[in-house]
């Protein structure tokens, strides 16, 4: 016969070790997770996998990966409401990350793989956004950071698909000055005036035609986009930047993409709750990364046009381009 006292003892023991609290420097990410499962459910469908995180405030870094033997572990929440195992350490003002960088800690996020090609994440936690006085108006530091989170932790389901595309293309093409990045065409660009104001044009017209309430306008607005898309690339992307055509895709789609996912949460009645244009207006920000700028005016119509399994088909292993897809959706010639 079992001793009932030794089994409420080992059932206490065990329940102390799974309800470990989170660490206060981790206060506000298990939100974070709650809004990401929030957008797979109801847009996204399932993620199959989940990368490695790497979060740190002033002073610890927080990991589901141990990077020392002296870390110490504790139990949290992770993506897909799953209870993870989690390492704490000092930091040091440095964090080595599975690319085998060790990168300075300042004001970050950002999705990567490593040489395998498994998606790792990196993010600072919320404390350390307040402490560097981020702040916006629109949507109070709070929900703006679980936006960004959103943004960044989104591309970690890119990067079997359009990431590998990138790794193929820069192991092909040497990228020096400037290196690159989803900025590449902006850094290129950026002080050329008559470039600035086509790319701008044709900003303009996909935020047009995602406020536009008449789907037939929508669409002649998105088409009419689309052929100053393609006359820019054409006229800008020739000889040796000829590989910009494709990157430029590539990037309008994946930052586009992240944009999207932090605006579905802020906009929807049960995430954020906040109106459509006041989520749009929140993730346009400064509205000074291109990329981002013009992909989430792009996938506000792409969404908008009601194209089927969109979604499947941008996060698949060789997935389409928003600019591929708008013309589906759109019709366009």
């Amino acid at each position: 016969m079992r001793n009932p006292i030794f089994m409420l003892l080992l059932l206490l023991i065990c329940n102390a070790a799974e309800s470990q609290t989170v660490p206060p420097g981790m206060n506000g990410v298990p939100a974070w997770f709650s809004a990401w499962d929030f957008v797979c459910q109801n847009k996204f469908g399932s993620s199959p996998t989940i990368p490695t995180i790497f979060l740190y405030d002033d002073s610890s870094y927080y990991t589901t990966a141990p990077l020392g033997p002296t870390d110490q572990h504790f139990t949290a929440p992770g993506p897909g409401g799953r209870s993870m195992t989690w390492y704490t350490g000092a930091h040091n003002g440095t964090l080595r990350i599975p690319d085998g960088q060790s990168v300075p800690l300042g004001l970050m996020s950002f999705a990567a793989s490593d040489s395998a090609g498994h998606p790792f994440f990196v993010m600072a936690t919320p404390g350390f956004w307040k402490n560097a006085g981020v702040q916006s108006k629109e949507l109070g530091l709070e929900k703006l950071i679980t936006a960004v989170f959103l943004h960044e932790f989104a591309h970690t389901r890119q990067q079997q698909g359009m990431g590998a595309t990138v790794t193929a293309i820069e192991q092909k093409h040497p990228f020096h000055d400037p290196p690159l990045s989803d900025d590449i065409v902006q850094h290129l660009f950026s002080k050329d005036s008559m470039y600035v104001k086509i790319w701008k044009d044709e900003t303009d017209l996909f935020y047009q035609a995602a406020f536009q309430p008449d789907m037939r306008t929508a669409k002649k607005l998105t088409c009419d986009a689309l052929r100053l898309l393609r006359e820019r690339q054409n006229r800008y992307f020739t000889g040796d930047k000829e590989i910009l055509r494709q990157l430029d895709d590539i990037f309008l789609t994946m930052e586009g993409l992240g944009q999207f996912s932090g605006f579905y949460w802020l906009q929807h009645p049960s995430g954020a709750g906040f109106t459509y244009a006041t989520a749009v207006e929140g993730m346009r920000r400064k509205r000074n990364q291109w990329s981002q700028e013009e992909g989430l005016a792009m996938f506000l119509v792409l969404d908008k046009m009601g194209l089927k399994n969109w979604e499947q088909d941008v996060f698949s292993n060789r997935p389409k381009t928003i600019v591929q897809q708008l013309h589906t959706a759109c019709g366009c010639r």
